[in-house]
């Protein structure tokens, strides 16, 4: 007992010392550094600012008061008056998009409509008695789910116990190869959820992203963040699975013996009833409006409505007729105000806000920092080409991420290399949004270690996961990742 209250004790201790460091570096960096290397004084706090709530989400594993108190020392520092701070804060479009999808997705994420989608799709015939269907059915199973919900660690929690079940069924044993391939191939396919641009908490990235390719006058992508993101993920999920079939040679013997039958599953479990099939209908037509706006004729009907209403609204007017319409029992179909206050990760749109204004005036060339940084990484970057771009980024964000937040290291990278690729984009090329896919998958996947990612813990928690197969596989799994990215995103960088 003592020895915890010490080990207790210590961490609080680490803890205050880094939540002083971070909050001296917020509200004191720029009173006692002088500027340098081009950098005005007003940029001097912005960067203060920005290592202040770097250094406190990495230290402290905490994201919602380092941001808020980063929002709080820039109106302090004069960069901006308090109310249009805010307006700058809640106003943006992306930090909207997100509040409101993640309450909307909550809704069919509870209502059990994913689920029974899960399990209708592990009955079908074509994949009793064939292992390696059965292997790649799972993973996308797990990719097209994440993707409808953009929750990781929703589908970790939804498809681990289905995967339990199935390895039960078959004889899997706990202790072998093939139950930790499979666990680290559902993780890998929950990257799904990072796929469409117009949902999910990659959303703050891609405000920051959108910010910085503004000030450059160049508009983010969304219909290239799709297509590359999509490509990246689904060829990452055949990768892995082509090792575990022909490289690691893993024993798919016991999964011959899947029968969906002895899985124990009730017939009344394979039917959505009349909400659920509503609120994944209302879900899937959003989808589907979302990414019709990005290959339909901009004089068509259904563009001009985006047009006039954007991609946020769409979500909020879904949500409100889900919230004016009434069960049987007369109660309405969803509860909008419990779910907003419920499902709303505010941690992420605290960070999302703070990051997107920090990286608008490090991208900005009011203050110097952009061309420092671009002085100050000229030796490795400042003539690099699009291919050393692009492995450069993705290779950083993905060693880092592994042993630090996934977040904040793609913050980090969007705020010092998109910048630089707009030059790159703007000079014919590269291409901004293509690279900026590639920092957020990078930031994304991460399972190294328990800090990597606010999810990693849910897959290394396993009894089943050793350190000696993280640190074999999971290494080469990585390398995996990091080779087809950059050979992806440098192609698609060429021609797009």
């Amino acid at each position: 007992m003592s020895q915890d209250k010490g080990v207790l004790k210590s961490s609080l201790t680490s803890y205050y010392v880094w939540m002083v460091i971070s909050v001296l570096f917020m509200f004191l960096f720029g009173k006692v550094v002088r500027p340098f290397a081009g950098i005005n004084a007003m940029g001097i706090n912005i960067l203060g600012i920005f290592f202040g709530v770097l250094i406190a989400t990495i230290a402290t594993n905490e994201i919602f008061w380092p941001a808020v108190l980063g929002l709080f020392a820039m109106v302090l520092c004069g960069f901006e008056k308090a109310n249009p701070l805010l307006s700058a804060w809640f106003g943006n479009s992306t930090i909207q998009q997100i509040i409101w999808v993640m309450a909307f997705t909550g809704a069919v994420t509870d209502s059990g409509a994913i689920n029974v989608l899960s399990r209708r799709f592990l009955g079908l015939k074509v994949l009793q008695g064939h292992p390696r269907r059965l292997v790649l059915a799972i993973f996308f199973a797990v990719l097209i789910c994440s993707a409808l919900v953009s929750s990781p660690t929703a589908m970790l929690l939804l498809w681990y116990p289905i995967l339990d079940g199935i390895c039960d069924t078959c004889k899997v044993e706990k202790n072998s190869e093939l139950k930790r391939h499979l666990l680290l191939g559902v993780y890998i396919s929950a990257m799904g959820a990072y796929i469409l641009p117009f949902k999910g908490v990659h959303l703050s990235s891609i405000a920051i992203i959108n910010s910085i390719m503004e000030a450059n006058g160049l508009e983010f992508n969304n219909g290239l963040y799709l297509l590359t993101a999509t490509l990246v993920v689904m060829l990452f999920v055949v990768a892995y699975s082509f090792f575990m079939f022909f490289v690691w040679k893993t024993d798919l013997t016991p999964l011959s013996d899947f029968s969906f039958v002895k899985l124990g599953i009730k017939d009344s479990d394979l039917h959505m009833n009349k909400r659920q099939s509503i609120l994944l209908t209302f879900m899937v037509v959003g989808v589907l409006f979302l990414i019709s706006s990005l290959v339909l004729p901009t004089n068509s009907l259904p563009m001009k409505f985006y047009n006039l209403v954007g991609t946020t609204w769409v979500w909020i007017f879904l949500f409100v007729i889900l919230c004016m319409m009434r069960d049987e029992e007369g109660k309405p179909f969803i509860n909008g105000a419990k779910l907003l206050q419920m499902k709303t990760m505010w941690n992420i749109v605290a960070a999302a806000g703070c990051f997107t204004i920090l990286g608008r005036a490090i991208a900005s060339d009011d203050y110097g920092i952009k061309a420092a940084i671009g002085n100050a990484l000229s030796p490795i970057l400042g003539n690099a080409s699009w291919p050393i771009m692009v492995i450069f980024c993705v290779l950083i964000s993905t060693v880092f991420t592994n042993f630090t937040n996934g977040m904040p290291v793609s913050f980090t990278i969007n705020a010092i290399c998109i910048p630089i690729a707009c030059r790159l984009e703007l000079a014919g090329g590269g291409n901004a949004t293509i690279l900026g896919v590639a920092t957020i998958l990078s930031g994304m996947c991460a399972f190294l270690t328990n800090g990597a990612i606010a999810y990693a813990p849910i897959m290394l928690g396993r009894e089943e996961m050793t350190q000696k197969f993280i640190f074999t596989k999971g290494v080469v799994t990585n390398g995996i990742f990091i080779v087809l990215t950059s050979v992806l995103c440098i192609l698609l960088g060429l021609v797009a």
